[in-house]
């Protein structure tokens, strides 16, 4: 007998995940793929990952968030992929849609999400325990640096510089620091050093261009000799010492730490020249970096939880950034 008393309450969803059935039934008919055998979630990162797999081939779907990027970003991302896809660097380029657009609006039970479709980065993470590897992917973010210095487009993102990159993730990462603590302090202490060390460089003097946004080196797969770059959703105009300064960020904590840089460093200025000006500012950066990371985890914590991007992580990391400046 039913519960008659029994009422139920609509609630509004935040983040939901897209049926692997909706993609092929209603989203794959918009491109020139053969029938697909198998659509797979595949990886909830940022954005949400899905694997095509059709007769000979296999793409990536990336859908992103509800509200994370303004369609006019992602316009940027597809506008830069095809720009180094057709000057020869292995990324996973947009693949079209039949009228030729590349961009997808999904109605989600949250609101409009944006859908692209990539080819497929083949190959594995390369493994940063070997060294070669490490000047492996050098080699082939100077060849993304050195193809992209011609690129424009009228889309907009933000400027991959120390306004966007520091001083708004100093607004996001406040908020989860309780006023007047000790970390606050520390903070503010450490990003008002960071600042003045950038600002005493004039940004002509810098390698500024088209930048990846998150080269930690694991955004690349390995596929014997080649390494394809993928993951651009960081990606905008702005210092490529930023760059360069997230790979020495991501393998700070290697018992190599010294040997993959100088791999990574070495091999990035046989194909392009680094300055000294360049140089000198990489650790600033480094700090820089972290502040961003941190940000962009603890202002996801919604979506990627509290538990692990809340205010506990902020603590952590505040810790981890003393621990660091007193290795130094």
């Amino acid at each position: 007998m039913k519960d008659r008393n029994r009422s139920s309450m609509v609630v509004r969803a935040r983040y939901s995940t897209i049926c692997e059935s909706e993609v092929i039934s209603k989203l794959v008919p918009l491109y020139e793929f053969s029938k697909p055998h198998v659509c797979r979630f595949w990886e909830r990162g940022v954005n949400d990952t899905y694997q095509l797999l059709c007769n000979q081939n296999t793409y990536s779907l990336c859908v992103y968030r509800h509200g994370l990027r303004a369609l006019d970003a992602i316009e940027f991302e597809v506008a830069a992929l095809n720009h180094l896809y057709k000057r020869g660097v292995s990324v996973a380029y947009p693949i079209a849609r039949k009228d030729g657009k590349f961009v997808t609006e999904l109605q989600a039970p949250e609101g409009p999400r944006f859908a692209i479709v990539t080819g497929y980065a083949y190959g594995e993470k390369p493994d940063y325990e070997d060294h070669t590897n490490a000047g492996m992917y050098g080699e082939a973010v100077a060849q993304l640096h050195n193809h992209s210095d011609d690129f424009v487009t009228d889309h907009q993102r933000p400027r991959l510089e120390v306004e966007y990159l520091l001083n708004r993730s100093l607004d996001v990462v406040r908020p989860f620091l309780d006023e007047g603590s000790e970390d606050l302090e520390y903070l503010n202490k450490s990003a008002d050093d960071l600042r003045q060390r950038a600002s005493s460089v004039p940004t002509e003097s810098l390698d500024v261009g088209f930048c990846h946004g998150d080269c930690h080196g694991y955004n690349v797969h390995k596929n014997k000799d080649v390494l394809t770059h993928y993951d651009f959703d960081c990606c905008g105009m702005g210092l490529r010492v930023f760059d360069l300064a997230t790979f020495k960020w991501c393998v700070l904590g290697n018992k190599n730490a010294e040997q993959l840089w100088n791999a990574f460093l070495t091999a990035y200025r046989k194909s392009r020249e680094v300055s000294e000006t360049n140089l000198d500012i990489i650790d600033t950066f480094v700090g820089i970096r972290h502040i961003w990371w941190i940000a962009l985890r603890c202002g996801n914590a919604q979506d990627f939880g509290n538990a692990g991007s809340g205010e506990l992580f902020v603590q952590k990391q505040i810790r981890n950034m003393k621990l660091f400046s007193e290795k130094k």
